[in-house]
C-alpha cells in the first residue's frame, strides 16, 4: 500500500463563466444545472477502509469540502475498492466496479498496477500534491469542448421507494474526441465507519463524496452532436438525502481524459 504525504491546499479563484442555468430549483421541484464556459476538473480518490495510508487521502476530500470548492472548478469522487476486503475488514462502500473502473484506467495509461490511495485528476495519475492548487486552476482554466445540461426531479413512491429521474442534455459538436462516454455517479457525504478488524481497527473513519452507485458509459459518437439520456436512479433507504448529489462526466474512451463535469444535488 502506497504512502503518500497530503498537505492542505485551497483551491485558488479562477474566472469562471456559466453557459446558461446554474443550479436552481424550479416550481415543479425540477432541478438544473448547466456546466460552465471552462473545463471542471474531476478528482477521482480510489481508497479502501482496508488499507492503513487511505484515511490521510480520505480526509484531504473532506477538507476540500470545508474549503468551499465551486462545483464549477472542481468535483471530488472516491471510489472503494474490494482488493483489500481480504486483510480482515470489509469495505461497506467498496464495489468490484470500482476495481475495474481503476485497472481499465491504469490499462489505458500503460501502467501494470494499481494501489490505493490513488488520486486521477481529470483521468490521470496525480502526485504532485505540493502544487495541487496551480494545477487544477491550469486545467479549469482550460475552454470546456463539451457541453452538460443535467436536470433531475424526484419521483415519490409511498410503496417502494422513491426515484431520482435524470434528464441529461450532452453536447460534442466543439469536441475533437469522435466518441465520447458519459456516467452517472451518485455521491453521498457524511459517512463514517466504526472499522473493527484489518489495519484500521479502532479506527472510526469519515468519508465524503463516496461513490454509491456508478453507471456507465454511454456513447455519443459524430456526426450527431447532441443527444438526450434519461436515466432513473432508485433512492436507497439507507442513503441520507440531504447528503446525495449527481454527478456526470464525459471521458474520452480511448485515454480516460476527463473532458467536463457537473454536480447536482443534494434532493
Amino acid at each position: 500500500m502506497k504512502k503518500i504525504l497530503l498537505l492542505i491546499v485551497f483551491i485558488l479563484p479562477v474566472n469562471i463563466q456559466a453557459k446558461g442555468v446554474d443550479a436552481i430549483t424550479a416550481a415543479d421541484d425540477v432541478m438544473i444545472v448547466s456546466s460552465p464556459e471552462n473545463r471542471v476538473v474531476l478528482l477521482e480518490l480510489y481508497t479502501s477502509e482496508g488499507c492503513s495510508s487511505c484515511p490521510p487521502a480520505d480526509r484531504f476530500l473532506s477538507e476540500l469540502k470545508a474549503a468551499g470548492i465551486s462545483d464549477k472548478q472542481l468535483i471530488p469522487v472516491a471510489f472503494h475498492v474490494t482488493y483489500w476486503d481480504y486483510i480482515g475488514w470489509k469495505d461497506p462502500f467498496a464495489k468490484k466496479q470500482h476495481d475495474e473502473r481503476q485497472r481499465t484506467l491504469a490499462n489505458k495509461k500503460k501502467k501494470a498496477t494499481v494501489y490505493t490511495p490513488q488520486f486521477l485528476l481529470s483521468g490521470d495519475d496525480y502526485r504532485s500534491y505540493a502544487t495541487f492548487s496551480e494545477d487544477v486552476n491550469k486545467l479549469a482554466s482550460q475552454r470546456s469542448t463539451v457541453d452538460l445540461l443535467l436536470s433531475a426531479h424526484v419521483l415519490p413512491d409511498h410503496e417502494t421507494a422513491d426515484k431520482l429521474h435524470l434528464n441529461l442534455k450532452t453536447d460534442i459538436t466543439a469536441s475533437e474526441v469522435k466518441d465520447v462516454g458519459f456516467y452517472f455517479a451518485v455521491i453521498e457525504n457524511n459517512l463514517a465507519s466504526d472499522v473493527k478488524d484489518g489495519e484500521n481497527e479502532g479506527e472510526v473513519l469519515q468519508h465524503d463524496y463516496v461513490v454509491r452507485q456508478f453507471l456507465g458509459p454511454y456513447f455519443q459518437s459524430k456526426p450527431e452532436h447532441t443527444q438526450i439520456r434519461e436515466q432513473t436512479i432508485v433512492l436507497q433507504p439507507e442513503w441520507k438525502r440531504k447528503d446525495l448529489s449527481v454527478v456526470v462526466f464525459a471521458e474520452n474512451p480511448q485515454t480516460g481524459e476527463v473532458l467536463q463535469a457537473v454536480r447536482l444535488g443534494p434532493f
